[in-house]
């Protein structure tokens, strides 16, 4: 067990990007930590680390071993989950980059309904856009992506997927509001609160926009939902979220949510996903199963 030491020291000198901050974490000396680092590159015949004034930066040799470190370090954490689950699933941990849009409600939600059967389970999320989430899960940084839209790579493996139309968010008193299914026409009669650039409900959007877009009028533009749901109620501004974005208990009766056609603007894919070469702990593993059935809900 002592070289799965090293590689946690290896891991965090990389996370921190500093001796010193990583051996405060690691609860050791800096000194200490340094010459560890130093005699596994003797024994390794190559440096690892580039060491620079502002820290340490990985070197090429480097790269190819910290993809070896955090298989490693991956593979004994399932295993310590699988003896764990005998046990009734005390403990682990479940690492997650998430969009953006699942942030404040969906993700939140299905996690602590997870914990209140398994406690001892805790969790590390990340907020990432759907490439910068895709790149985490192949650097063996976090267990499970639930993401929109992502972008295909042959090593990863969709473990639930389901379909997220865009939905128009407004106050409950305004005109469109009565209406079942909304096409975008009906949108842009009033002013929109339009997600930024990079969100994918913007991507969503963007197609839509181009085709009226002497006809729009745009209250703002904002990478907050906080800000946009902020700006609907008393006023005749429209915002948009995917499907997923809606509370599941809607505490706010002055925000509706409605529903806009296809025809206008194409759904997009909500995938839970994993690395295909690394096996996941029974803790990541049992998250995923509630994701799908989230999911499996919602398309129902």
């Amino acid at each position: 067990m002592k070289h799965l030491r090293l590689f946690k020291y290896v891991d965090a000198v990389v996370r921190e990007g500093s001796v010193r901050r990583a051996a405060d974490k690691l609860h050791i000396t800096a000194s200490a930590l340094d010459r560890r680092i130093q005699d596994l590159e003797d024994e390794l015949g190559a440096s690892i680390f580039e060491r620079h004034p502002r820290g340490m930066r990985l070197s090429a040799a480097g790269e190819v071993f910290l993809v070896y470190v955090r298989k490693h370090l991956s593979d004994m954490q399932r295993l310590h989950s699988e003896i764990d689950s005998l046990n009734g699933l005390r403990r682990g941990q479940v690492s997650l980059a998430v969009s953006p849009a699942l942030a404040r409600e969906f993700i939140p939600r299905i996690i602590n309904n997870y914990r209140a059967r398994y406690p001892g389970v805790s969790f590390a999320v990340n907020v990432a856009k759907h490439a910068d989430a895709i790149r985490a899960l192949l650097a063996f940084e976090v267990d499970l992506v639930v993401i929109v839209a992502p972008p295909r790579h042959p090593d990863v493996i969709d473990l639930a997927i389901s379909e997220q139309p865009l939905v128009a968010t407004m106050d409950s008193q305004h005109p469109l509001a009565q209406k079942e299914v909304l096409r975008f026409s009906d949108c842009v009669q009033y002013p929109l609160v339009i997600p930024a650039r990079g969100l994918t409900s913007r991507e969503m959007l963007e197609p839509a926009l181009h085709g009226v877009a002497s006809e729009i009028q745009i209250a703002a533009e904002t990478n907050s939902y906080e800000i946009m749901r902020g700006m609907l109620q008393h006023t005749e501004n429209i915002g948009f979220v995917i499907s997923t974005g809606i509370p599941k208990n809607q505490t706010n009766k002055y925000i509706v949510y409605k529903a806009i056609s296809a025809l206008d603007i194409r759904p997009v894919p909500l995938v839970c996903a994993q690395l295909k070469s690394r096996g996941i702990s029974v803790a990541a593993a049992r998250f995923s199963n509630c994701i799908a059935e989230e999911l499996n809900e919602i398309s129902t």
